[in-house]
């Protein structure tokens, strides 16, 4: 069973009738389950999926501050029909406040090129913005959070 706030365990059952159907070509599918995990690149990892911690951060040519910090980053969504999932800082409701928080949705919503939003708990914001790289997708959301 896959919780959403990263409790609970994985059912293989499913990965496994795949493994044997691929054949030899199973490894190149298979979950990355070594050294690696806690690094954003293993299971259990508690980063943003396809993603290594402050990529889009260290490209930035400016440090996010105010309220553009509440986005910490932004990587690849695993919620079906969703692009982008948006890192949001676990302290935001003392950063901004509960309004801004109300409206955060919103306020990424309006970024040209997004489509759709949904919420995963109160850190992970997942957004469709087909088209948008992470870096684009991240900078305009905090520029819209900073208005």
């Amino acid at each position: 069973m896959i919780t959403s706030r990263g409790e609970g365990a994985i059912d293989t059952a499913a990965l496994q009738i795949l493994r044997v159907g691929l054949g030899d070509d199973a490894r190149a599918y298979a979950p990355d389950n070594s050294a690696d995990a806690g690094t954003g690149r293993g299971l259990g990892s508690p980063h943003l999926p396809g993603r290594t911690p402050g990529v889009a951060l260290a490209s930035m040519p400016r440090v996010a501050a105010g309220p553009r910090s509440v986005i910490l980053d932004c990587g690849t969504s695993r919620k079906p029909s969703f692009t982008h999932v948006l890192w949001i800082a676990p302290a935001a409701d003392a950063m901004v406040g509960s309004a801004v928080m109300d409206r955060l949705a919103l306020i990424v919503g309006r970024v040209v090129g997004v489509e759709a939003y949904a919420w995963e708990g109160r850190d992970l914001l997942h957004v469709r913005a087909p088209g948008l790289e992470w870096g684009h997708l991240l900078r305009s959301a905090q520029d819209a959070l900073g208005e």
